[in-house]
């Protein structure tokens, strides 16, 4: 594994998510840029949230689709 997938504040805030309440969590993306995703019991996702926002961190909601992906095309006329 790459010494260059984590740094020191990737590794303070996924510290600080786990003593908060989340269960577990990944970086994902590539090339400098991509997201942390958590996993967080409901009752202590806000908490969670609460201490990454306070660390710089920027909360995106999400949800999966089970259906798999869909896209769609908007026609320019």
């Amino acid at each position: 594994m790459s010494t260059k997938i984590s740094n020191l504040q990737i590794d303070k805030m996924y510290e600080m998510a786990i003593k908060n309440g989340a269960i577990g969590g990944k970086v994902t993306g590539a090339g400098g840029g991509g997201y942390m995703l958590f996993y967080c019991p409901f009752e202590k996702k806000h908490r969670v949230a609460k201490v990454l926002k306070e660390m710089g961190g920027v909360i995106t909601e999400f949800g999966f689709e089970f259906n798999g992906l869909q896209t769609w095309r908007i026609n320019e006329n």
